[in-house]
């Protein structure tokens, strides 16, 4: 009797080790796991941060040129309006003076140093198609794949294929511009006052994330399993 207690007390022991060994490698495998996935799942949030910090910044360039063309636009209008002013300061002149044309008013003035309003206007505007034409290069090399950057590239090429056709700038054409340009700017500004929900919701439905999110939530599962068995 007491050598068959022996036996059973030894094979017991045995089984203890063999046990001890198992959870040992069990343990070590998940943890092993679990590191690798979260690694993964670190690298996948830094790449995908990274590539979205890159189409902010590549958008930054775009409305920077955008910004210059408006700068164009305000100098053309602001020649138009001056334009327009002086020309009815010189009729109401030509009527005091009694001069029936613009050439023998201009003539009697040699005094005053004339600068052409058209030459002038033409001048801003060929600066500003100049930047226009860049802008519309950079646009067709530039990959954007977050649909709200998107979107508001969208109405950016609305506004380059505008100002590109446009031959002779009247106010009609100059309003419809400036409200482009504004509605583009504004859009952007709010965007980019929303970009941390963008990148957390870029990083969520990401699909090589959802994937690692299932695996790591089926180790949690299998370690919380065993744990409440005792396995």
């Amino acid at each position: 009797e007491k050598t068959e207690e022996r036996l059973n007390i030894i094979f017991s022991m045995k089984g203890m080790k063999i046990m001890s060994i198992f959870q040992l490698l069990g343990n070590l495998i998940l943890g092993i796991s679990g590191g690798i996935i979260s690694g993964i799942i670190v690298s996948r949030i830094f790449l995908i941060q990274g590539d979205f910090q890159n189409q902010i910044n590549s958008f930054d360039l775009l409305l920077r040129k955008l910004e210059y063309t408006s700068g164009m636009l305000l100098g053309i209008r602001t020649v138009q309006e001056f334009s327009y002013d002086s020309d009815i300061k010189i009729h109401n002149e030509m009527k005091k003076e009694g001069i029936s044309t613009e050439e023998e008013y201009y003539k009697s003035h040699m005094d005053i140093n004339w600068i052409s309003k058209d030459r002038l206007v033409n001048d801003l505007l060929t600066e500003c198609k100049k930047m226009n034409a860049s802008l519309e290069n950079e646009i067709m090399n530039l990959h954007i794949s977050e649909f709200g950057l998107q979107k508001i590239l969208d109405e950016l090429n609305k506004y380059v294929s505008t100002l590109s056709s446009t031959k002779e700038m009247s106010f009609s054409k100059l309003n419809k511009l400036e409200k482009q340009c504004k509605e583009i700017l504004d859009e952007y500004d709010l965007y980019k006052n929303t970009s941390r929900k963008k990148l957390l919701t870029l990083i969520l439905k990401d699909k090589v994330m959802i994937v690692l999110y299932i695996l790591m939530l089926l180790i949690i599962m299998v370690t919380v399993t065993a744990y409440m068995l005792h396995i």
